[in-house]
């Protein structure tokens, strides 16, 4: 007997000390209502360490004795309670004996060696706990140590069934029981093992899937950047035909700049040797000048000597008029000093002629033209003067005598006309100033005109062009936007591409499946799609239509269903006929249909859903449309799905059953008796995989075709940077048009004001302008008048005089000598004109040679810039002698081009220009660019220049890709290093995990297999009676059996005589009883000494009360014991002892008798 007694004291409603037992290995404790029986149980709970909270207490101090002697209600377990909480509202009013400080209880326990064992456990008010084991305080770790050791499983409560549990186990979930058999097994110890290693291979396999995924995005990098480097490659080729075709430009620009520069020398040389003989000529001609001076010079000499003669004659004249002296005194002032302006006249018109002479006279052709010009002057002379009054000396005389009297004649005229002569030039100069400043601004008023004009459309022009950028500018940005919003758009859609691929790689990997379709099987998916397509009574085949309730199933249900797993089911017979008419027409293969109008079906046969525990009807495991429910009757029949040969053979030859039995390895067991062993050649797991491979597999490539189509739509880096070049340069080009507006509208402004300050100056000056004509009109009319009394009075002074030379009046005879002053005048002028076209052939050859030197100087400057330019782009220019470093980098025209000074013979000589020491080689150009110097062949050295640019530009290639791969390779090694680690982490975690689960899995699986073994015997013996004495079925079936942990357990009970139901449709006795088989069974497993079981029997009738009486009698032994509270007398009459429970209402406790009755029972089962 392993529990021999219960001690307590002060325990609940048991006051002081209380010995309860002994008991025996039946014993059923009885007591009416409130007594105390569930305390007892409570009592045996507490000393095996069960917590407070199962005991119906709230802390451990309320199991501590509170009694009142005036308790007038039942003191059961329930109303225990409610006295306590009485208690604590009266203690102040001292009606009770609340005095116990602590209680304890003391269970005596007998092991199979007969040795016993003190289990005691005290409590206190206070809420201290204390254990003993064997008299010794240890601690809970050793006291339930202690009770491990007898297979008492406190968590588990292996030992205890409490009031209402079975209700609770009937009702409960199948992840509940699962839970149930994972505390009993003692596999749910192992399930923070195994979410750790589950976590750990999950993020070991993430692992290995990221580093497989970076990898492959390496391989991508890699790839990329091959071909970058291939279009670097490319960039530096046209970089190097580009600097070959610069280098040739320049060398042929050099070539022809040497070329020219040799030219012009040589023709400045050339007309140098030209300018020698003119200027020998102009020699010659400078020889004959002074001799024609020297005659001048004697010729005025002359004239001297008769103007002295003159002054003697008129000093004679004054002599005899000295009264008439005064009179005339002013006018011989007047005329000396007219006579004096008129020598200063000659003497600068005679230098005028002297220097254009001297720069005509070295020209010998043009004296020759020059003399002939004055031979003929000379000639028009004497021809004119025979038409001429030729005066002799006489006359001459004369006429100076009467020329001196008519000078003393109108004095004051004579005076008013000098000052109105003075006035009016005075006048005529002011009047021209006046027209002239009027003119002027008449012209510029045109000129501002028409510059408003100009600036007004340069101002529409740049407006309109200023708005045209800011167009540009915002469409640019906007385009700009859009591309940086779609690369963010696309960026996004990348990132979740790639996570769904890496997810679908990772269930890939998981499953290590790669699967290729067989061409006879890709050939009927085909057919069939185009059947269904045509026909619509075609449903499918019977593996598309069907699935396994459970994993493990589809090896033997793919056995079952056999040649019909791939036969198409139909509606109907005509729609077979036609599938099949199509098939041959199309030679589309064979292929079996299942029309479900004439298909021939057997009934099922409902004796084998409970024929044998691990046995199941084939069309009980598949899943199915109602509708194809004759199909799948037809194809499986009344096979059976067992779960291992065991099972299969005792269906088919222990029990004789002509039935086709499938073993979940595939293995048959035919009706004839024919064993077909090994695996099915039908690859049925392989089939119901496919359908999930194949979707990932259409997942992964619908992704990998989004990312690459992903990655053609993505902006290009390179019109990026296009496009911000070009918002850059609009930018630029936005500032400069503002820049050119402002200033335009400031030059269009001042223009607006200077034109209106023209107009107003127009305005102001008309009226001085009429005033100035007005006053020269006025002089002249004044000038006019006086000079008719002028010529009046000397018309009577040389009134004979003219008569005598035969002229009108003396005015005639001055005009016709005036005449022939001016004709002389022109024959001199033609002369100097001569002169002068001489001295400009001359300026013409100085003129052309110093353009010569001019060119020369230009093309020094541009072969100084062009060898800057290539010091400054450091092209390597071939060169023969010298060195680029010797070229200055600042311009210095003075070192550049030296003073082109003339020889002292007054030759012209080239230019001296810097060459720097260089000589360049030319070998590099051809003959045909040698000899070709036309504008043509320079701009299409510029036009490929330009292309070759153009297309370089266009290329903006990655010139460090060449670097990056070979760091990317470098971390590709390193990737794949990481990628095997992570493998290696993956498999060892893998590994890890596998082994905690299948630790845990045995685990489970011993006590499921265990139970699952003993619940249809226990449920048998529970149910069995005269009307069925094979009893009812019962069987536990996993959800999942790989993991079943994870899982529920479905808990299947059918009562005799009755067909198969669920759990929730039995009745209330009907689940008690598959509940304490359950319970029964589960205590099977690792059994505990002892068996508690409060009131189980409170939903049963009698008959079932007296079959659970029967079965705890033949099951109770001296290894295992059963206590039962009941209040059932066909229960408790079967027991071998009996403790009763009562009520004391003297002491306000329960108290108890305990009666061995093992003898009446005896004596009563031989009476009977």
């Amino acid at each position: 007997m392993p529990l021999i007694r219960i001690e307590l004291s002060d325990f609940k409603s048991y006051r002081g000390h209380q010995i309860i037992g002994p008991f025996k290995n039946f014993t059923s404790v009885i007591g009416p209502n409130g007594a105390g029986k569930s305390n007892l149980m409570d009592a045996i709970s507490f000393v095996l360490g069960v917590k407070s909270a199962q005991l119906r207490s709230s802390q451990l101090k309320d199991l501590v004795y509170r009694g009142r002697r005036l308790a007038k209600g039942p003191l059961d377990g329930s109303e225990a309670t409610q006295d306590q909480d009485e208690d604590e509202e009266s203690d102040g009013e001292g009606e009770g004996e609340g005095t116990a400080k602590k209680a304890w209880v003391l269970a005596v326990f007998q092991d199979e060696k007969k040795k016993e064992w003190l289990f005691q456990r005290t409590i206190s008010t206070a809420g201290a706990s204390e254990y003993r084991l064997n008299n010794k305080v240890v601690t809970y770790s050793a006291y339930n140590a202690a009770l491990t050791s007898h297979n008492i499983l406190v968590k588990a409560k292996n030992f205890l069934v409490f009031q209402g549990d079975v209700e609770a186990v009937a009702s409960q979930s199948p992840r509940e029981l699962s839970r149930l058999i994972e505390q009993i097994s003692g596999s749910l110890e192992l399930a923070q093992e195994y979410e750790k290693a589950k976590e750990g291979q999950d993020r070991a396999t993430e692992n290995a899937t990221f580093n497989f995924t970076k990898r492959r995005g390496i391989a991508g990098e890699i790839k990329q950047y091959k071909e970058q480097k291939g279009e670097a490659e490319r960039f530096e080729s046209l970089c190097n035909d580009r600097d070959n075709l610069i280098m040739t430009r320049i060398l042929y620009k050099l070539f022809h700049i040497e070329e020219a520069l040799e030219a012009n020398a040589r023709d400045i040389q050339t007309k140098s040797k030209a300018l020698d003989g003119l200027r020998s000529e102009h020699g010659e001609n400078q020889t004959a000048l002074e001799e024609a001076r020297a005659e001048q010079a004697r010729a005025r000499t002359t004239v001297v000597r008769e103007e002295k003669k003159v002054k003697k004659a008129e000093k004679a004249l004054e002599a005899k008029q000295e009264p008439e002296l005064v009179e005339v005194d002013a006018q011989i002032k007047h005329s000396t000093r007219k006579l004096q302006n008129a020598k200063k006249m000659q003497e600068q018109v005679g230098n005028d002629a002297e220097r254009q002479q001297a720069k005509l006279q070295g020209l010998m052709r043009d004296l020759a033209n020059a003399k002939q010009a004055a031979d003929e002057a000379a000639e028009a002379q004497r021809r004119a003067s025979q038409h001429n009054v030729s005066l002799s000396e006489t006359s001459l005389a004369e006429y100076r005598s009467l020329k001196a009297s008519a000078s003393v004649l109108a004095i004051s005229e004579r005076q008013a006309l000098e000052t109105l002569s003075r006035d009016e030039k005075t006048a005529a100069r002011t009047l021209a100033q006046s027209k002239a400043k009027h003119e002027d601004m008449e012209r510029n008023r045109e000129r501002l005109r028409g510059e408003e004009e100009t600036q007004q459309a340069n101002k529409s022009e740049l407006e309109d062009k200023l708005a045209t950028l800011q167009e540009d500018l915002t469409r640019s940005k906007q385009e700009y936007d859009n591309q940086q919003s779609e690369r963010t758009r696309i960026s996004r859609l990348e990132t979740e591409t790639n996570e769904k691929l890496a997810d679908v790689y990772q269930r890939l990997l998981q499953a290590g499946v790669d699967r290729n379709e067989s061409q006879r099987e890709a050939k009927l998916k085909e057919t069939l799609s185009s059947l269904q397509r045509i026909f619509p009574g075609v449903r499918g085949r019977v593996i598309d239509l069907c699935k396994p309730t459970q994993r493990k199933y589809e090896t033997a249900v793919s056995v079952i269903l056999g040649r019909n797993i791939d036969a198409v089911i139909v509606d109907e017979e005509r729609t077979a006929i036609e599938c099949i008419d199509y098939m041959r027409t199309q030679r589309a293969g064979q292929a079996t249909f299942l029309p479900l109008d004439t298909i021939s079906t057997k009934p099922i046969n409902d004796k084998f859903r409970s024929f044998a525990k691990g046995a199941r009807l084939a069309v009980d495991v598949i899943q199915y449309e109602p509708a194809v429910e004759r199909a799948m009757h037809h194809a499986c029949g009344n096979a059976l799905v067992c779960d291992t040969m065991d099972v299969a053979r005792y269906v088919c030859w222990e029990r004789g059953q002509e039935v086709k039995a499938v073993t979940l390895e595939g293995t048959v067991i035919h009706k004839s008796g024919l064993i077909t062993g090994g695996r099915s050649s039908h690859g049925g797991s392989k089939k119901w995989e496919e359908k999930d491979v194949q979707g990932l597999t259409r997942l992964r490539d619908n992704l990998m075709a989004q990312l690459q189509e992903l990655n053609r739509s993505k902006p290009r880096g390179k019109a990026d940077e296009n496009i911000i070049a070009e918002i850059t340069r609009l930018e630029s080009a936005i500032t400069v048009a503002r820049d050119d507006l402002s200033a335009c509208r400031s030059r269009y402004n001042g223009i607006k004001e200077e034109l209106k300050h023209v107009e107003r100056e127009l305005k102001k000056l008309s009226p001085d302008l009429k005033k100035a004509q007005a006053s020269h009109s006025n002089l002249s009319s004044q000038i006019a008048a006086l000079q008719s009394v002028i010529n009046t009075a000397e018309d009577g002074v040389f009134i004979s005089f003219c008569s005598h030379i035969g002229v009108e009046n003396v005015r005639e005879y001055e005009e016709r000598q005036l005449k022939v002053a001016e004709e002389e005048s022109q024959a001199r002028l033609r002369f100097d004109q001569q002169v002068a076209r001489a001295a400009k052939i001359l300026d013409q050859a100085l003129k052309e040679i110093g353009m010569k030197n001019d060119e020369i100087e230009k093309l020094a400057l541009e072969r100084s810039a062009t060898y800057r330019k290539c010091r400054l782009e450091d092209i390597k220019l071939p060169l023969l002698e010298g060195n680029l470093k010797n070229v200055s980098m600042e311009e210095n025209l003075r070192e550049e081009v030296a003073m082109d000074v003339d020889d002292d013979d007054g030759t012209q000589r080239p230019r001296q220009v810097q060459d720097y020491g260089i000589e360049v080689d030319f070998d590099s150009l051809t003959e045909e660019e040698r000899a070709d110097n036309s504008p043509e062949t320079a701009t299409e050295f510029d036009a490929q220049i330009a292309k070759l640019n153009a297309e370089i530009e266009r290329m903006a290639p990655n010139l460090k890709a060449i670097e990056k791969l070979d760091d990317v390779e470098a971390k590709l090694a390193d990737t794949e290093k990481e990628a095997d680690k992570a493998r290696k982490d993956s498999k060892s975690a893998r590994d890890q995990f596998n082994d905690v689960k299948r630790r845990r899995c045995e685990l489970f699986n011993k006590a499921y297999n265990h139970i699952s073994d003993r619940i249809d015997q226990v449920y048998k013996d529970l149910t069995k009676g005269k009307a069925s004495p094979m009893g009812g079925v019962a069987y536990l079936s996993l959800e999942d059996s790989e993991e079943p942990y994870n899982a529920g357990i479905k808990y299947h009970a059918m009562p005799p005589m009755k067909r198969f139901r669920d759990m929730e449709q039995l009745s209330g006795g009907e689940k008690t009883v598959a509940a304490l088989a359950l319970l029964f069974a589960i205590h099977s497993y690792q059994p505990a000494p002892f068996f508690v079981l409060d009131e189980v029997d409170a939903a049963l009738d009698n008959t079932n009360v007296a079959k659970i009486a029967n079965y705890i009698r033949s099951q109770a032994s001296d290894s295992f014991q059963f206590i039962v509270i009941s209040l059932k007398g066909s229960l408790y009459e079967r027991g071998n002892s009996l403790v009763g429970i009562y009520r004391d209402q003297d002491v306000n406790s329960s108290r108890t008798l305990t009666l061995d009755v093992s003898d009446c029972y005896v004596c009563r089962e031989s009476s009977t």
